[in-house]
């Protein structure tokens, strides 16, 4: 057993080890309105820019998360190598979605952001690899098959050993993956099927000792929060909390209250948190607090 000591220990562990092992950054790119990738050799070819553009910037790859539409990367390095990251992945990108006839990627907007402490870069981890989950009806939290949630705290990787050394692929296989005729890759870096694996280019490992626990990981994963919707506001996008996971995020703010006594002063109250904190659409504050639909209408106009 592990008591409250234990806890905090851990996390001393945990700061010391983000302050060694950083500085890390938080790269996202915007959500297209037309598809990077739509199928599995597109993604395969995604994943294997990331891993090229890892490989020659040094900037290491944390965890990430293709989409369709947009990237969202954690990495350990310079701004320095961040940046160079940055460069060599959008001129590959731009290549390749030239080859396949699609829109130009000369202009792509692509964030950097420093991450600031250990919460930031567990709540950034967390949104990462909830993207999938949250949009796609064919996914749990570990199933996506285009990041790398399923590496983290993983028993049961050792069953999956796959691939073969980059160093045995053949010269032509290699310029293919590599995009390029400079095929130089780490001796770690493992293929299968024409894929850089992510098991061997992301550190899961480092990732996973910036958590306090598997179980603090997997919670942080499953439930999505107020870190959520600020991380969304400042990348651009938009996410609507589920009902369930808003409903204990507002009892919350209320405690020893049942959210239905709530008189009316205070119900308007909660319904501005709600509308500033968790990006509530006017239905979801109407069915949490048993508010009319008029009455929040009138606090939250609808734009003409």
């Amino acid at each position: 057993m592990t008591g409250r000591n234990d806890y905090w220990d851990r996390e001393r562990e945990c700061e010391r080890f983000f302050i060694e092992r950083g500085p890390f950054y938080y790269i996202s790119t915007e959500n297209l309105d037309w598809m990077l990738y739509e199928s599995k050799e597109e993604f395969v070819v995604g994943t294997n820019i990331v891993a090229v553009s890892s490989a020659r910037s040094g900037f290491i790859v944390m965890d990430d998360t293709q989409m369709n539409n947009h990237h969202h990367i954690m990495g350990a390095g310079t701004l320095v190598q961040a940046n160079v990251f940055v460069e060599i992945l959008h001129n590959l990108e731009r290549k390749y979605q030239k080859t396949m006839g699609k829109p130009s990627l000369k202009e792509w907007s692509i964030r950097i952001d420093p991450v600031q402490d250990i919460k930031d870069f567990r709540n950034k981890i967390a949104y990462t690899d909830r993207n999938a989950y949250v949009a796609r009806l064919d996914s749990t939290p570990t199933g996506y098959p285009w990041g790398s949630a399923y590496l983290f705290f993983n028993g049961n990787l050792w069953q999956m050993k796959a691939g073969i050394p980059f160093r045995e692929v053949g010269g032509r296989e290699k310029r293919r993956i590599c995009r390029s005729h400079e095929v130089d890759m780490p001796e770690h870096y493992k293929v299968c099927d024409g894929m850089i694996l992510r098991s061997s280019f992301v550190d899961y490992h480092a990732t996973e000792y910036l958590f306090n626990s598997a179980n603090q990981y997997f919670t942080m994963l499953t439930r999505r929060g107020e870190s959520d919707v600020e991380i969304a506001a400042i990348l651009g996008e938009h996410i609507q909390i589920p009902n369930e996971e808003v409903f204990q995020i507002v009892a919350s703010w209320n405690p020893g209250k049942q959210l239905t006594a709530l008189s009316l002063e205070e119900k308007l109250r909660t319904a501005q948190k709600m509308k500033q904190r968790l990006a509530s659409s006017n239905r979801q504050i109407s069915l949490i607090l048993r508010l009319s639909a008029t009455e929040v209408d009138r606090l939250f106009p609808k734009p003409q």
